[in-house]
């Protein structure tokens, strides 16, 4: 007699006969996504390309019809040598000494930051064959990044100039964490030397203010912001880092004649250090505050990298002086380490919900069950996505 042969088991009796081996398995994948959880990257917002750019160019002193011909049209067929550009995307605009060129790459393109930076290295060369007048091209590519941290620095008495050197303290400290990427500082006010010309002692002397200001340049003053100023004329000054102190400005000649004899600032101005009239400012509690601005560098898990800074925070808070206040504006580590902890509470309150109600209409047995799927779905799920290097947003 022919054997009969073995019947082929189902793959739902395999895994009821062979029950320990599955059980093994969820149970292995169960504390994975235990493990996933608290190893996962997790971030509030999904990375995401952004393929648009926005190249700005500065020629004082044109219409806008010069600046369309001379500057906007040569640069955009600059621009459309790149095969990676979208023609049909790139849009310009023509204005009184400016242009605005907006661009979009194509999909395909998988090395954005490798084309952002052969693109402004060569349009750095293309300058040159556009007129003498245009000061700047500027490109512009970074729109995706956000804040992960905003921190404000107030202080009632303390200068800006101070603020601004425990900022770059907090700055050096922060920036040993490995997931920390750019920051940035909103607010600062830089101070100037200001220089007050007496009209009575220019005459007496027969200089005049335009020789002060010839002088001054020579001497390492930059003209493009700052003022020379007396009751009828103000000129643009500030003082480079080679003169940066009172004395060296006061004892600056500006006038020495045939015999000899010279004439320095001081003697017909009066210099002081002192902050310009503010069109702008940041304020904090009602406060005059820096703000600044952490991003996370891609890749990174928020939350780890939200403990790591508040506890450098904790030392600098240690530090510096009890008139100097930091309050934290935005957490993005915060605001996700809420939504887990609420989505585990939720898990919570759904699975018990579950139970109640199906052991009034099941058996116990078949409750406990039937509620235990949900979260072994989810942490299966979340091991998953641990593997596979997904984060959780």
């Amino acid at each position: 007699m022919e054997e009969k042969k073995e019947k082929k088991m189902s793959l739902q009796e395999w895994s009821m006969h062979y029950r320990q081996i599955i059980i093994l398995l969820v149970s292995c994948m169960v504390a994975l996504g235990i493990y996933g959880l608290a190893n996962i990257n997790k971030n509030e917002f999904p990375d995401f390309t952004i393929r648009q750019g926005i190249v700005v160019a500065v020629y004082p002193g044109v219409t806008a019809q010069e600046m369309e011909e001379q500057v906007t049209k040569p640069l955009e067929k600059y621009i459309f040598t790149y095969k990676e550009v979208k023609k049909e995307k790139t849009i310009s605009y023509s204005k009184d000494g400016l242009c605005i060129i907006q661009m979009e790459l194509n999909d395909e393109l998988t090395d954005k930051d490798g084309f952002w930076s052969k693109f402004k290295h060569g349009v750095q060369g293309f300058k040159n064959e556009l007129p003498d007048g245009v000061l700047a091209i500027q490109v512009n590519d970074d729109f995706g990044d956000t804040s992960a941290l905003l921190l404000a620095m107030e202080s009632k008495d303390k200068t800006y100039r101070e603020l601004n050197d425990y900022m770059n303290t907090l700055i050096d400290s922060l920036r040993m964490i490995p997931s920390v990427g750019k920051m940035t500082v909103f607010g600062l006010q830089h101070d100037q030397i200001s220089i007050y010309l007496n009209s009575d002692k220019l005459s007496h002397y027969g200089i005049s203010y335009l020789t002060i200001a010839q002088q001054l340049r020579g001497k390492g003053f930059v003209t493009t912001a700052g003022r020379i100023k007396n009751d009828g004329y103000k000129s643009p000054i500030y003082v480079d880092h080679a003169l940066n102190k009172i004395y060296d400005v006061e004892n600056t000649v500006i006038y020495t004649d045939d015999a000899g004899n010279t004439v320095r600032l001081k003697d017909v101005a009066t210099v002081k250090r002192e902050y310009p009239k503010m069109t702008s400012y940041i304020t904090s509690n009602g406060t005059k505050c820096l703000l600044l601005s952490v991003e996370i560098k891609k890749g990174q898990d928020v939350s780890k990298m939200g403990a790591e800074i508040n506890e450098k925070l904790a030392h600098f808070k240690q530090d510096i002086p009890n008139d100097i206040q930091l309050t934290t504006i935005t957490d993005q580590a915060k605001v996700v380490d809420d939504s887990i902890e609420n989505f585990l509470h939720e898990l919570l309150i759904a699975i018990t919900t579950v139970i109640l109600v199906v052991v009034l209409i099941m058996p116990v047995r078949v409750a406990m069950v039937a509620a235990g799927t949900m979260p072994i779905t989810i942490f299966i799920s979340l091991g998953t996505f641990y593997m596979f290097g997904i984060e959780l947003t």
